[in-house]
Parts: structure tokens; C-alpha cells; sequence
């Protein structure tokens, strides 16, 4: 089996009137959590702009934020259960009781070929 490259795309909502919470809890206890964990890259994290559609058919955008993270494996089931068993050896990390839970999606998506991950400098070089 080839080790191939993935996307785990945190797509979260904090429980309405606690985004001062929920922000806080990232950043001191989700975002440290993270990327000590092995082979998990944090790659960023996002908030949803307030923007029109750019198609009719488009459907509302559920979440709030979007936090991204890249890993290489050759098993994504096997790599996601470490990952699992790596938390239980974190005591410092919880769940955030700030998240709603009946709006949270965390899937995965395999790359299909080449990934580019240096935006900044791609984007710099394709302004017009």
C-alpha cells in the first residue's frame, strides 16, 4: 500500500454566545494539542465570510470555522485510531464543552494527485 496524502477538514460551530470561549480553548488548549500530535500538520484555521452564493444551486455554509490539518499515511483508519490513542495521553486535553456538537463534521479527503501547500508563494507569483 502507498502512503498517500490527506485532509482533515474541522468544520466547527461554538455554542451560540460562547465564540469568546470556544477561540480561547483553540488557541490554548486545541491548536497546542494538535500539532504536537505525530504526523499532524496544522495548516490553518478559517472563518466563514459573509459572502453572496456563486451559483443559485449552492447550499448555505453550516459552519462558522474551518480549521484544516494535512498527514501522509498509507492507512487513514489505522492513522486516525493512533491519533485517537495519542489524545488519551494528552491529560491536558478536553473536548470543548463550547462546541455545539449537533453542528460539528470532521471528514477526510484523500488527495487524487500533486498537492501545492505553498500558497502564499503560488499566489504571489500568479497576481496579475
Amino acid at each position: 500500500m502507498a502512503v498517500k496524502k490527506h485532509l482533515l477538514l474541522a468544520m466547527t460551530n461554538p455554542v451560540e454566545g460562547k465564540d469568546a470561549e470556544f477561540n480561547r480553548w483553540y488557541e490554548e488548549v486545541a491548536y497546542p494539542t494538535y500539532k504536537s500530535l505525530p504526523g499532524l500538520v496544522p495548516l490553518g484555521r478559517f472563518k466563514a465570510a459573509d459572502v453572496p452564493h456563486m451559483f443559485p444551486f449552492q447550499m448555505d455554509n453550516m459552519f462558522e470555522y474551518l480549521s484544516l490539518y494535512y498527514f501522509e499515511c498509507e492507512d487513514p483508519v489505522a492513522y486516525i485510531e493512533q491519533i485517537k490513542d495519542a489524545f488519551t495521553r494528552r491529560p491536558n486535553y478536553s473536548f470543548s464543552e463550547d462546541i455545539d456538537q449537533s453542528r460539528f463534521c470532521e471528514p477526510i479527503y484523500v488527495a487524487l494527485g500533486d498537492v501545492n501547500f505553498e500558497v502564499k508563494d503560488r499566489y504571489e507569483s500568479l497576481k496579475y
